[in-house]
């Protein structure tokens, strides 16, 4: 038995004044090809500005610090990797 003779089961694309939905559009197809380009660098290093601010305080521990200090250092290492990838690749 196939698909299109089950009953109750319509496997044409919906249609609306001769348009037909197409099943896969791309982005680039409704006008979305770009990525942003600094906005994610700067937000990266003013969370990394505001984490090491968070070391000025009047906490005892040092564990909290360490974490702290943990996470700017990994935000850093991935704004600086991401750095060297773009100087590095064909296209920006």
């Amino acid at each position: 038995m196939s698909a299109t003779s089950e009953p109750g089961r319509d496997l044409t694309p919906p249609s609306w004044d001769g348009y037909v939905l197409e099943p896969h559009e791309r982005p680039e197809d409704w006008g979305w090809h770009q990525e942003f380009k600094v906005v994610p660098r700067v937000l990266g290093w003013i969370a990394v500005i505001s984490l090491l601010l968070m070391l000025i305080g009047n906490h005892t521990g040092r564990v909290e610090n360490l974490w702290v200090l943990a996470t700017a250092a990994m935000i850093v290492a991935v704004l600086i990797w991401d750095h060297i990838r773009r100087r590095n690749a064909w296209r920006n």
